[in-house]
């Protein structure tokens, strides 16, 4: 989808919530606002830092929108696996009241950031644990490409970074 058609879909959004506000349900029309803003949530691996979950669970809060975990591995993750580094997040989330998609993915997580962004406009940012998980599982020969890739981010990028590392 292009951006014009991005344009369209969320000023279509706003009409239908609006209509909702005006009959009354405001209610309604914030959840169907907060289910169209997510915050995605970038992990190197199938385990991610506290501090780093934290802050994207207090940031979907803060601005009543949903969480997409993408969970980024060397190689494919089976059913069962994706389903055990999960269940633990979901809890938290779950718990925090915050409605989450969790995905997984394979190879080099500046790929699939973008391609996820790419593919899920609603995305109002990324957030990651560090900026050294960026470059772990692409290739040094990629590197130019990653680069120019990288500049078609749509949204900010949120590093997270241990104070004591930075």
């Amino acid at each position: 989808m292009n951006k014009f058609g991005q344009a369209v879909g969320r000023a279509q959004l706003a009409l239908e919530a609006a209509a909702f506000a005006e009959e009354g349900d405001h209610s309604g029309a914030k959840d169907m606002l907060r289910e169209h803003r997510r915050v995605l949530l970038a992990l190197r691996g199938l385990e991610g830092d506290a501090r780093t979950m934290a802050y994207a669970l207090n940031t979907c809060r803060r601005i009543g929108a949903g969480l997409d975990v993408l969970f980024v591995a060397d190689r494919a993750l089976s059913e069962e696996d994706f389903h055990r580094a999960r269940a633990p997040f979901l809890a938290i989330i779950a718990a925090a009241g915050v409605h989450c998609r969790p995905t997984a993915a394979a190879g080099c997580i500046k790929e699939q950031i973008i391609g996820y962004t790419t593919a899920h406009p609603e995305v109002s940012f990324v957030v990651v644990e560090s900026s050294g998980i960026l470059d772990r599982g692409c290739g040094a020969d990629d590197e130019r490409r990653l680069s120019h890739l990288w500049k078609r981010l749509t949204c900010p990028l949120v590093v997270v970074s241990d104070p004591a590392q930075a």
